[in-house]
């Protein structure tokens, strides 16, 4: 990458050469190209399951055909992975798009994600659902529900391998962890 983009794109003030930068920056771009440690840590993800992602979502369905898929799927998940703000990934070197772009694509990936990637990967029981329903109105007044997911930073001390995959975005070393419930019966742990 140019760093002599990175500083006129810092410097300028049009917005006409903020989007020429950019698309610059767009055509350059190849989120594949990072390491598989640095892909893993902004995106999520490793490359493979990145690849699969990739093939399952349409991207030509939608009207934000300025940036290839792989930009529309890396900035969705830069934006998740980070919990950063839209504006922030936008303005990321390896991204190169501005913020409505970035608020436009990650809307259409996030239903692409829910439409093809949740049928395939959340199943749940429907003949025990009506009874969870039951369950929870009773008790909390809250309509609908079939189950349950919560997560949680358990905290750790500083591991003397791989210390930065279990660095937060909090700030601190910690393991995820997540909980699946549905039906008064555990179905996840991760």
């Amino acid at each position: 990458m140019d760093p002599s983009f990175l500083f006129y794109l810092s410097s300028s003030d049009s917005e006409t050469d903020e989007k020429i930068v950019r698309k610059q920056l767009r055509d350059k771009s190849d989120p594949l190209a990072l390491s598989n440690n640095a892909f893993i840590k902004r995106f999520r993800l490793n490359k493979e399951a990145f690849q699969h992602v990739l093939k399952k979502i349409d991207f030509l369905s939608h009207d934000t055909k300025a940036a290839p898929p792989v930009l529309q799927l890396a900035a969705s998940l830069s934006l998740l992975g980070s919990g950063s703000y839209q504006h922030t990934v936008g303005s990321d070197y390896l991204i190169g798009m501005c913020q409505s772009t970035v608020s436009k694509l990650t809307s259409h990936v996030l239903l692409e994600m829910e439409n093809k990637l949740c049928p395939e990967f959340i199943k749940f029981d429907v003949d025990n659902s009506q009874t969870c329903k039951e369950w929870f109105m009773e008790n909390y007044r809250i309509p609908g529900v079939i189950g349950c997911i919560d997560g949680t930073h358990i905290g750790l001390q500083k591991p003397t391998q791989n210390e930065h995959m279990y660095f937060n975005r909090k700030g601190f070393h910690s393991l995820n962890a997540m909980i699946i419930s549905f039906s008064y019966k555990i179905l996840n742990i991760c």
